[in-house]
């Protein structure tokens, strides 16, 4: 829900008006750089998806529980990070390579070759923020941060184990806003770029100097990348380009609204400082290699050559040291949204804040194992079907909700696999399943007892169960 109520001004602060909303959903302006018509450049997949799965990926290797997206937009980060993970927060299934004596590689079909990290790590975030400065982009983003109802298909409807708090801000980036600090991770994809140079000054010593996350995930355009578009002098970039508004250089942008388009060693000056300044390491790469790709030339000409990334990336990370800056010039004067401070006259707004809740099958205790197999067997023998994978399995409301969320407790009764140890197994004997990895495929769970019903059986199966069904059909509403 919303805090609508003013009576504690630290918990409620003013929730804007939706009725000062623009209602219709602006279309946000392509960049140039994306419409393959004019550079000849085709991105596979899309250069906005390779951004998104790129950022995705980091958050889940880090391990993060908080997100704040800034320059959030219409909500298309917010859109996948408020979708709950499958189970409950748990050590992810992995092969067990911790002894190599005792690794688990029991046949041919098990593969010791492949990464893990990628694949079985989901997301468990309880806390997702989102800010921009925009109002024509708060509409949509609040739709998708707002808990499903009756009335409504997003977020789907879909187990939610642990409650997930989500708000939203309407204002810039270069205020400090103290409900903004706490977040392990802060993301900026696309944004920097936008940012008038006064404002983009003001990074720094918000962000990583007062906000302070674990980790903070930016991207930008790489302007180097601008100049190998194979139509470039076709199409005449410059005319369909955007000349830098700042007046500060020559260049031609992609977007109109761009101020900066940095060159992969400006940037690189750019966020060392940055990083240097508020104690922090940074790690810059890129995503989006072009179908016609082109190499920054290597310092060493032994070693090859780096490529050309479309969007420049940089994940800074908070290290042991001290700043060399101090944030404190951020607090120096009274602000509002902090004790003693008038938050009407703060220029950020709360545009809503609410409280995903918890709503999964089962009473969240574990069954025994036991109990589970009997499920499990139950599901095999309605499907009629000797091996399944292990989501598909997952996905039946009923197996989850006797495992209480973890998934792990499901391996482990039926035999364990990886990581994940056997549980109660039957003194020794045999289990009727088996969970398996196959090379080139996920988890999978077989039944090894199976034994296939011949057709007559499997019709005249369904027959009677159908036969029952429409039997009590028609009992229960009294007949036709």
């Amino acid at each position: 829900m919303s805090n609508r109520g003013q009576s504690n001004p630290i918990e409620s602060p003013e929730l804007l008006s939706h009725s000062t909303l623009p209602q219709d959903d602006s279309v946000p302006e392509r960049s140039m750089v994306e419409e393959a018509t004019v550079t000849g450049v085709i991105f596979t997949p899309e250069l906005w998806m390779q951004r998104r799965c790129w950022a995705l990926d980091v958050l889940r290797k880090e391990g993060v529980r908080s997100v704040l997206d800034i320059g959030c937009g219409p909500g298309s980060l917010l859109e996948t990070l408020v979708i709950p993970p499958t189970t409950i927060k748990e050590e992810p299934i992995l092969p067990k390579r911790s002894n190599p004596q005792h690794e688990q590689l029991p046949s041919s079909v098990d593969s010791d070759d492949e990464d893990f990290s990628n694949t079985a790590r989901e997301l468990f975030v309880k806390r997702l923020g989102g800010l921009d400065v925009s109002p024509s982009v708060i509409s949509s983003a609040l739709k998708i941060i707002t808990p499903p109802s009756s009335t409504s298909n997003f977020p789907p409807n879909v187990p939610r184990w642990e409650p997930l708090n989500t708000e939203l801000w309407l204002g810039g980036i270069e205020k400090y806003n103290a409900r903004l600090e706490g977040f392990e991770a802060i993301v900026l994809l696309e944004v920097i770029e936008h940012l008038d140079p006064n404002v983009l000054s003001r990074f720094g010593v918000v962000t990583l100097g007062t906000y302070r996350p674990k980790v903070l995930l930016i991207t930008t355009p790489n302007f180097d990348f601008n100049a190998k578009f194979p139509r470039a002098e076709e199409h005449d970039f410059a005319k369909k380009g955007f000349v830098d508004p700042t007046g500060r250089t020559d260049r031609v942008f992609r977007h109109s609204d761009h101020k900066l388009e940095m060159t992969n060693a400006e940037f690189r000056e750019w966020a060392q400082a940055e990083a240097i300044n508020w104690g922090y390491e940074v790690e810059i790469s890129g995503v989006g290699v072009s179908s016609h790709p082109s190499y920054y030339p290597s310092d060493d000409p032994s070693l090859p050559g780096q490529p050309i990334y479309a969007s420049q990336t940089a994940i800074f990370r908070i290290a042991t040291g001290l700043p060399l800056r101090s944030p404190r010039s951020v607090r120096t004067v009274e602000l509002p949204f902090m004790v003693g401070g008038g938050e009407s006259a703060h220029p950020h707004k709360l545009a809503g804040r609410y409280v995903h809740p918890v709503s999964f099958p089962g009473n969240g205790t574990k069954s025994l194992p036991e109990e589970i197999r009997k499920t499990v067997k139950e599901c095999f023998t309605r499907w009629d079907i000797e091996q399944v994978s292990l989501d598909e399995l997952w996905g039946v409301a009923d197996v989850a909700g006797k495992c209480a969320g973890s998934k792990r407790h499901l391996v482990g009764s039926l035999g364990g696999w990886g990581n994940c140890p056997g549980i109660e197994v039957n003194n020794g004997s045999e289990l009727e399943f088996e969970v398996r990895k196959e090379k080139g495929r996920d988890l999978s769970v077989r039944w090894r007892t199976y034994v296939r019903r011949d057709k007559d059986e499997k019709e005249e199966s369904w027959g009677e169960s159908a036969s029952k069904d429409i039997s009590k059909d028609t009992s229960e509403a009294g007949g036709w």
